[in-house]
């Protein structure tokens, strides 16, 4: 495996490649076995949210990706979102257009939504052909989707469905189908008289529950959906944040009735997101309380997870990790003292005033692979990595 991007990106202070995530997780090994009992959860057809707590550089973010990373060689499809997206968390239309519009999936470049649309209806195209149904007749094409498919003949995706393939029988390119399935505006009359009546503006959830149902028709196991650094939330207006939290509540009440099949909800923020009383979620005490004690699963253990900082083992082997790939990546061996005096080096800027040591997991890659780089060049000096130094990488993690 080629190292080079990845260490490019950690010198860079830029988001290590999901590909990657998996070499560098260290010291986390009990929250990653949970994400993949999650994972495993929900792909045996159930729904569930979980939430990770933990200060800025101890590692949430990676551990997202690691998230992101099981659920591509799960197959799944998976739609990330950020800060840009939580302006309008709090419209429901908005937020399941986001879902939506950030949709991926391993080895497809671009949503995947399209492709798997077109290659389901040849596929179905093909059989109502050999069954000698008329393809341009939506509902023969409706009534033969709700036999083989299960699906309830007057629900909203089997007349998306039926309306789809019978477009697409007729050579059409069907690109307002598209719209319609990621939340764009579409010209309702239009969709009207291909038979479809229900939008997204109207109701989001029951939108996105039918969005589910058409995942198995397009043999998808499942879907991820992430949302990071969902502090910001915290930093917009009273009553749009009030909204906000109130859109987090009804998630965790959908999945926890069953609303959603195959759902991962993956939550990542401050202590502060959480333990604010005037602006986080414990000011809006619905979302609180249900966080607090609800578990999501059988398992009896709440939602919540909160990362403590690496311990002076799990930083020792973290840094082995990455000397271990960088001399993989360049042929270079640093002496066996190297990780003590990485470690010593550690210990002197982060130490605090209590005597604990708390550098974050970005620091300790950003110093590791600056003293590497050094060494390997014959510049080894004692002032690499200084504190300045690794704030750079403040978006590694």
């Amino acid at each position: 495996m080629d190292y080079h991007p990845m260490f490019e990106a950690i010198r860079a202070g830029t988001a290590v490649p999901v590909d990657y995530v998996k070499e560098i997780v260290t010291g986390r090994e009990r929250y990653t076995q949970e994400i993949e009992s999650d994972i495993d959860y929900v792909l045996t057809g159930k729904s569930k949210v979980r939430v990770f707590l933990g200060e800025y550089g101890l590692g949430k973010t990676t551990l997202a990706r690691y998230a992101e990373y099981v659920s591509r060689e799960r197959g799944m499809m998976i739609s990330c979102l950020s800060e840009k997206d939580y302006d309008t968390l709090h419209k429901q239309d908005e937020f399941f257009r986001s879902i939506m519009k950030n949709m991926s999936m391993v080895g497809i470049n671009g949503n995947p939504l399209k492709i798997f649309l077109r290659a389901w209806a040849e596929k179905t195209l093909a059989e109502l052909e050999e069954l000698k149904i008329a393809s341009d007749d939506v509902s023969n094409v409706r009534e033969y989707l709700s036999t083989r498919d299960n699906y309830d003949p007057n629900g909203m995706f089997s007349h998306f469905c039926a309306a789809y393939v019978a477009s697409a029988g007729k050579g059409a390119p069907g690109e307002e189908f598209y719209a319609y399935l990621v939340g764009d505006n579409v010209d309702r009359r239009t969709m009207k008289k291909h038979g479809i009546y229900h939008f997204l503006q109207d109701d989001g959830w029951n939108f996105l529950r039918s969005f589910t149902s058409l995942m198995d028709t397009l043999q998808v196991p499942g879907l991820v959906v992430i949302m990071d650094e969902l502090e910001a939330t915290m930093n917009r207006r009273r009553d749009v944040r009030d909204r906000t939290f109130n859109q987090l509540r009804e998630i965790i009440d959908k999945m926890s009735s069953g609303f959603l099949q195959k759902s991962y909800f993956l939550w990542l923020g401050t202590d502060a997101w959480f333990e604010n009383k005037h602006r986080g979620i414990a000011s809006y005490h619905a979302l609180y309380d249900r966080m607090k004690n609800i578990s999501g699963d059988s398992s009896g253990k709440t939602v919540i997870l909160n990362l403590d900082p690496l311990s002076k083992e799990d930083l020792r082997k973290l840094i082995r990790r990455i000397k271990s790939l960088y001399s993989s990546c360049y042929s270079y061996a640093a002496d066996s003292s190297f990780e003590e005096k990485t470690l010593e080096t550690l210990m002197k800027q982060y130490t605090g005033i209590d005597g604990k040591l708390r550098p974050s997991v970005r620091e300790v890659t950003k110093l590791t692979v600056e003293l590497l780089d050094s060494s390997r060049l014959g510049n080894e000096t004692d002032t690499v990595g200084n504190t300045d130094s690794v704030k750079a990488a403040d978006n590694l993690w």
